[in-house]
């Protein structure tokens, strides 16, 4: 008896927690982020937003990963990486790049009516987008278009955070530095760029997005010295393709092959891959047995 009320008491929980945790302000936009790899790192909260919506904007690869939280949704694709020349004067752009920004504008603005079409007959709309959409997410620009909706935006799991557990290693502790540098490819008129990041010799996190991989450990080369450890993190929150590659900026380009890495990969550089807080054990004459721990736990591994 005691048994069955225990149950029934957690089951109660179970469903208030539901209803706490899946609460959110209301809106005619949601802007959400539905996590990267596995379709399981999406958030209840996300998933309460797709619920709550009558249109969904996502890709294909979206739309079929979470295709049992969309069945009876109005589901459009065709629509991603419209934030290219978004708020720019095409007159002034080079004139080789403004027929592609014009196709762009024209898309962009078909996008931009379909939405304000869909609020005015009492449709909620729902964007989503993987990871998190506010880190290099290329919908952020629709928080600017439509910031008259007030629209919601529903945080995500980034690939980030799917690295870090991937690598298993506090990615804020490291002997000399406590900071951690997001960034990505040297883009035109930036001038972050990965070279000048470098001088800090924080730990630094890249999103790659396809870019030159030499390119990138060229660059870290310059301020980073050679046995700086450096690891490669392929299809992040991915449990059944996931990989992860470990050396230095000395050996990273002869472990790995540029042609075989996919669009979901992420490069860190920084002594936190190698730093542990307790000191390995003294291998002494008395205690030889010590010598195949001491190498476990401060080797560089590729797994």
């Amino acid at each position: 008896m005691k048994r069955a009320l225990m149950i029934v008491a957690w089951m109660c929980w179970i469903g208030w927690s539901w209803i706490a945790f899946a609460e959110l302000p209301r809106s005619p936009l949601y802007l959400v982020g539905v996590g990267p790899g596995d379709p399981d790192l999406i958030t209840l909260r996300a998933i309460e937003a797709i619920r709550h919506a009558d249109i969904i904007y996502c890709t294909d690869g979206l739309e079929k990963k979470f295709a049992d939280y969309l069945a009876g949704k109005q589901v459009i694709t065709g629509y991603w990486r419209l934030f290219e020349y978004y708020g720019q004067d095409i007159n002034s752009l080079p004139e080789a790049e403004q027929p592609r920004a014009r196709a762009l504008a024209e898309k962009r603005n078909d996008f931009i009516s379909q939405v304000r079409q869909a609020v005015a007959r009492g449709k909620v709309v729902a964007i989503l987008d993987s990871g998190d959409p506010l880190i290099y997410g290329p919908w952020a620009w629709c928080l600017e278009e439509f910031a008259d909706l007030k629209p919601v935006v529903v945080p995500g799991v980034s690939c980030f955070n799917a690295g870090n557990a991937a690598l298993r290693r506090g990615v804020t502790n490291a002997p000399k530095t406590k900071s951690v540098i997001l960034t990505a490819n040297d883009w035109p008129g930036k001038t972050d760029t990965v070279e000048s990041l470098s001088v800090h010799r924080a730990t630094m996190v890249i999103f790659t997005m396809r870019a030159e991989f030499d390119y990138f450990i060229e660059k870290l080369k310059t301020h980073y010295p050679p046995e700086t450890p450096v690891a490669i993190v392929k299809y992040a929150g991915y449990q059944g393709k996931e990989e992860v590659i470990e050396g230095t900026l000395a050996t990273i380009r002869e472990q790995v092959d540029p042609k075989s890495l996919p669009f979901e990969y992420l490069i860190y550089v920084g002594d936190f891959l190698t730093y542990r807080q307790k000191a390995p054990a003294r291998v002494s004459a008395a205690n030889p047995s010590a010598v195949g721990s001491v190498s476990a736990g401060t080797s560089v591994s590729t797994r």
